[in-house]
């Protein structure tokens, strides 16, 4: 009986021995936390998204982007409208078994604001006629989207994720969201 249970207690030293020695050959898996810049954004519009990104684990992942539009400049868009903000968090679930080079799924949740124009049918006291109004709106959207990654030097993440959602709550919303991005940044 002793020696069953010495033996029982060497191979469990020795599985929670090599499952260290995996998690230190592998540099990604010991690094929890990714700061990434979309370039894309930035280079084809006046936008800023930042993402903070949090590995729960080797799979799964949380965390929120941000994306701050320039006052400056127009970038209206018939199908998104005017956005001045929008703030997403996000969950993902990775496909892959390869921690450099991965595919994902991923949900999220946006709080945009803006402006859109819809076009309305106004009435006078002898006749009506139709005028573009411009609203400000605030609104939740949720969608899903999906998307690739790659490390370089087990550090610098390359980032392409392609989504779409739906806003919920404001009629004067424009009814779509996107969610493009192609990003790089740093995991620590």
């Amino acid at each position: 009986m002793k020696m069953r249970f010495c033996l029982l207690l060497l191979f469990t030293s020795l599985s929670f021995q090599a499952q260290e020695l995996h998690g230190l050959k592998n540099p990604i898996l010991n690094r929890k936390n990714e700061l990434r810049i979309d370039f894309g954004k930035i280079i084809l519009n006046p936008k800023l998204q930042l993402t903070y990104e949090y590995f729960i684990k080797n799979r799964l992942s949380v965390g929120v982007s941000a994306m701050f539009i320039n006052d400056q400049e127009k970038t209206y868009n018939s199908f998104q409208g005017e956005r001045k903000y929008q703030i997403d968090p996000f969950v993902r679930y990775s496909f892959s078994n390869n921690n450099r080079s991965l595919f994902y799924a991923e949900f999220f949740s946006s709080i945009n604001g803006g402006s859109n124009d819809k076009i309305a049918r106004l009435n006078n006291v002898n006749y009506g006629y139709y005028d573009r109004i411009e609203y400000q709106y605030i609104d939740v959207a949720i969608g899903s989207s999906i998307g690739y990654k790659v490390y370089i030097a087990h550090r610098f993440p390359i980032n392409l994720n392609l989504g779409l959602g739906f806003n919920l709550f404001n009629n004067s919303s424009p009814a779509g969201l996107s969610r493009v991005s192609f990003s790089t940044g740093y995991r620590f």
